[in-house]
């Protein structure tokens, strides 16, 4: 018999801060819009709140790791009695209205393909016009359609990359790159390769991509950047330093003297004393990041104080305050900066998300639940906010929910430590020996060494002679 797991002090999420993403004007990771993920069909109608709110003991398990716009109305367009005449009015009408109102001009061109389905080639055009209009859900439909007939075409392939990672569909946001690499290698290409990898959390393919992307163009600012930012987080701070040499960008010299600052070459403060001038609140908030990288939390939060009364009404910079509040422990701070950034924009996922981590702390668990789903509808596929779920439900005693949320999560992202971390825990509450044990064992491969806590593999030791 398993011996029930004693509860450990409560260990925060990891936070989602967009600081790695993007640290330069020109460099970062696209996000999520799209729409409602199928994950509020599995919380919301299978499981239902009000069954975690208020089910049975809580089990003795380890405690979790925690717009399309309206269309507009229809203007006149001439209908002649030959169907060749009919489209031609359509593309004529379509093509006078492209500038001012894509959308109108999308609605005719669609009528065109459909009359007309061997002019495949317009579906391209319609799904520009569609993204310029915001509306990224048909703009993919369109650009979908003109790749079943265009499968080789690199930059709709790369197109639909970027809509993938911004829905949160990694693993198919990487075959399309790939599909587009395949096709014309770029330095673009490499380059959004590396941010998708970077924002995964997997560094080494996140170096390879940039690598590639320097390769074939040396003077890519923003990849040497953002190199060098993926082999910091290695501890590779002397390749890092070398990633930035060279680069004719205040910015850039400013992360390059924090590298050799940690190498001893030059005094940190040095590098911080130079930000008291800067004025423009981007490059400070970049700056900030290198800073929130080293660990030096109260230096990036004071230059994050600076960027605010710059640009107030910036939504990354407010978020960021509002994370680094929360990790220095001044929580009414961080709410203050989360509510602010969703004024501003409250389809923000990433500040849904953080205001989940804020109610679980003061265990108002609804309203937890409340933030991450919102998050997960402003970005379906949003991992963190899935296994947070997930781990809400285990924490109440409901294991069986909680186990088919973190098999979804794990769906669509295989490595997410966390979350297999959390399906064995749900395991071992149902005293399912061998399963728990088999996602213990893989979630010790998803960690790098020496990063495995000694209860895990106590626990992994004692089920091993239990078999």
């Amino acid at each position: 018999m398993i011996m029930k797991q004693p509860v450990p002090p409560r260990v925060e999420p990891p936070m989602e801060i967009i600081f790695d993403e993007p640290p330069r004007k020109r460099a970062g990771l696209e996000w999520s819009l799209l729409a409602i993920v199928a994950i509020g069909l599995v919380v919301g109608a299978v499981y239902g709140w009000n069954d975690l709110a208020s089910g049975g003991d809580v089990a003795q398990v380890p405690e979790p790791v925690p717009v399309i716009a309206d269309a507009p109305d229809e203007a006149p367009v001439v209908l002649v009695q030959d169907p060749d005449d009919e489209v031609r009015a359509w593309i004529l009408e379509a093509q006078k209205v492209e500038r001012n109102n894509p959308g109108r001009a999308a609605d005719l061109y669609t009528r065109v393909v459909e009359f007309q389905p061997d002019r495949s080639g317009i579906w391209k055009t319609i799904g520009q016009l569609r993204l310029e209009s915001g509306e990224e859900g048909p703009a993919r439909q369109a650009f979908q359609a003109y790749l079943d007939d265009h499968p080789r075409d690199a930059s709709v392939l790369g197109t639909m990359a970027a809509l993938e990672v911004r829905a949160g569909r990694r693993v198919e946001a990487e075959d399309l790159f790939r599909r587009a690499l395949q096709e014309a290698p770029s330095a673009r290409l490499w380059y959004s390769l590396g941010n998708l990898h970077l924002g995964k959390g997997d560094e080494g393919e996140a170096i390879d991509a940039y690598r590639e992307a320097v390769k074939l163009d040396p003077g890519h600012g923003d990849a040497r950047f953002n190199l060098a930012l993926a082999l910091e987080r290695e501890n590779r701070i002397r390749e890092a330093a070398g990633a930035l040499e060279g680069i004719d960008d205040p910015v850039a010299r400013g992360h390059r003297e924090r590298l050799l600052a940690k190498l001893g070459g030059i005094p940190a403060e040095q590098v911080f004393r130079r930000s008291e001038g800067e004025k423009d609140s981007a490059d400070l908030g970049r700056i900030a990041a290198g800073f929130e990288a080293a660990g030096k939390w109260k230096e990036a939060k004071e230059i994050l104080d600076r960027a605010v009364k710059i640009s107030p009404d910036d939504v990354a910079i407010r978020h960021n305050r509002g994370a680094l509040s929360f990790r220095l422990g001044n929580f009414e701070e961080a709410r203050h900066d989360y509510l602010v950034a969703l004024e501003l924009d409250p389809q923000h996922a990433e500040t849904h998300f953080n205001m989940g981590l804020l109610h679980e702390r003061e265990e108002k668990l609804a309203e937890a639940l409340r933030s991450y789903e919102a998050a997960l509808q402003s970005a379906p596929g949003h991992a963190g906010s899935m296994n947070n779920i997930g781990a809400l439900y285990l924490r109440v005693g409901k294991p069986g929910p909680a186990a088919a949320i973190f098999r979804k999560v794990l769906e669509k992202n295989p490595g997410h430590a966390e979350a297999q971390l959390n399906l064995a825990w749900s395991h071992l509450a149902r005293d399912d020996r061998e399963e728990a044990l088999a996602a213990l064992n893989k979630y010790v491969t998803l960690v790098p060494p020496g990063g495995v806590d000694e209860e895990v593999l106590g626990k992994i030791r004692l089920l091993g002679k239990n078999r």
